[in-house]
């Protein structure tokens, strides 16, 4: 059985590579460091990194610990919950900083 933040995942990925964007999809292992974003993702020369999450699920100490990371370092860190709210973000961020 499929996990729904899997399903979720593999459903940005899809949008990702219909819109021709560039991305990395992180897989999480023991050997890799915890706590890494699901994607990352360059979006108009823009770090963005996704931590897709479903239902309940809220981010993990040590993805806090990631996305505080990130952003000190200027990039972008999002943690959509569905596929829509995903596109959003996709769209609003190529919306201001331009589409490639």
């Amino acid at each position: 059985m499929i996990k729904p933040e899997k399903k979720l995942q593999d459903k940005a990925i899809e949008y990702l590579r219909r819109r021709g964007i560039y991305y990395l999809n992180l897989f999480g292992d023991g050997m890799s460091g915890k706590g890494k974003p699901d994607l990352i993702v360059c979006l108009n020369g823009r770090f963005v990194a996704f931590e897709l999450k479903v239902g309940e699920n809220d981010l993990q100490d040590d993805q806090k610990i990631h996305r505080i990371r990130i952003r000190r370092s200027g990039g972008l860190h999002f943690s959509p919950y569905t596929l829509s709210e995903f596109k959003k973000i996709v769209e609003d961020l190529e919306n201001e900083y331009g589409k490639s």
